[in-house]
Parts: structure tokens; C-alpha cells; sequence
């Protein structure tokens, strides 16, 4: 049997519709590809660290703390004591089972017994890991802990550890600047300090 025809008149509305829809679909596909587009043409910046770089932040305390960590380690293995005992003017410095000094004169007489070499350093490589920084709320205080490792290499000593321990550090700000305020070299590990120190520890 046949089917009865559809009039043009109910067909054509059909249509239209259809036809807009298609056409309606296509323009948010088009205005999608459009924003996707325009987005990744703009600069990749992480929110939270773009949020945390400005001055004055809790990330440049770190970096300023860090600085005086690697200060230590650098002008140390330079030979440059009195650079090095200058980290502590106002400081104390204990390592744990042998001294407690204070201040650069203190450090300076703690640190008169290392053996400078031809080339005017120690010879030696003080290494920091596991380095961990805490900066008070009001940003005045912070707290240090980090692991030490140092290592030598002379004429008749093949490269190897001579030292290992665990530092412990507080610092203060002061006039803006970070300075340290203690530090506690613990659970000191002695190897052969015998080229690094005149009278090392037995």
C-alpha cells in the first residue's frame, strides 16, 4: 500500500530548521577553534609561581638562605676563611663532640688548623643535599637542615669522603638581610682528615 505523501508545506520548516542547526553548529565549532587558537598563542606563566616571585616573598627568602648555604661551602673550599668566618659574625657555630665558637673570631680560631695547599685552598669540595628551608610566618626566622659531605683529593690521597654529617641552621633578618644566627654540624662521620686538618680528630 502506499504511503501518503508529505505536503511541501509541512516538509519546508523542517528543513529550514535542520538547516540552521547545521549551520548554527558550525559557527560554535568555528568560534571554539578560534579561542583555542588564540589561547595557545598566549605565554605559558604557572599561576602559583608567577604568584610567588613578586618581591619580597617567601621564594626569595629561600633563595637568599640558599645563597648563604652555598657561601659557605664556596669561599671554604676557596681558602677564603676569613670570607667564610664572615657568614658568622654573629653567629654560633658547634660541632657536635668537638667545639662550640662564637662569631668570626670564634670560627677563624675553630678553622686555623686546615691545611692550605700550593694552590691556596684546602683541595677540598663540601657538598650539600638534602637541603630543606623553613621561613617563619613573619619572615624574620628560618630554619635550615641539610646533609654534608666533603671530599679531597690531594698528591698521595685518591678522591674520597673525608667528613659526613648533618647540619642544623637558624638565621635572622636583619636590615633586610639573612644572616646566619646557629649553626650544629651533628652526627659528624670522620674518614681520613689527615691532609685537610694539622691535628684532625682521632
Amino acid at each position: 500500500m502506499a504511503l501518503p505523501s508529505v505536503s511541501p508545506v509541512f516538509a519546508l520548516p523542517w528543513r529550514c530548521s535542520l538547516h540552521d542547526n547545521v549551520k548554527e553548529h558550525g559557527n560554535r565549532m568555528r568560534n571554539r577553534r578560534q579561542i583555542l587558537l588564540a589561547a595557545s598563542m598566549l605565554p605559558l606563566v604557572p599561576t602559583a609561581l608567577s604568584a610567588s616571585t613578586g618581591p619580597g616573598t617567601d621564594l626569595e627568602d629561600r633563595s637568599a638562605i640558599n645563597h648563604l648555604l652555598n657561601e659557605y661551602c664556596r669561599t671554604l673550599d676557596a681558602g677564603l676563611i676569613s670570607e667564610c668566618a664572615a657568614l658568622f659574625e654573629n653567629a654560633e657555630f658547634s660541632i657536635e663532640g668537638v667545639a662550640t665558637v662564637q662569631g668570626r673570631q670564634g670560627i677563624m680560631k675553630l678553622f686555623s688548623g686546615i691545611i692550605l695547599y700550593e694552590d691556596g685552598t684546602p683541595k677540598t669540595k663540601h657538598v650539600l643535599t638534602n637541603i630543606d628551608i623553613s621561613v617563619a610566618t613573619n619572615r624574620q626566622t628560618a630554619v635550615a637542615s641539610s646533609y654534608l659531605t666533603v671530599l679531597q683529593q690531594v698528591e698521595d690521597l685518591p678522591l674520597q669522603p673525608i667528613f659526613s654529617g648533618s647540619y642544623a641552621d637558624t638565621f635572622s633578618k636583619k636590615t633586610g638581610s639573612w644572616m646566619f644566627a646557629s649553626r650544629v654540624v651533628s652526627a659528624p662521620i670522620f674518614g681520613d682528615m689527615s691532609r685537610h686538618l694539622t691535628n684532625p680528630p682521632k
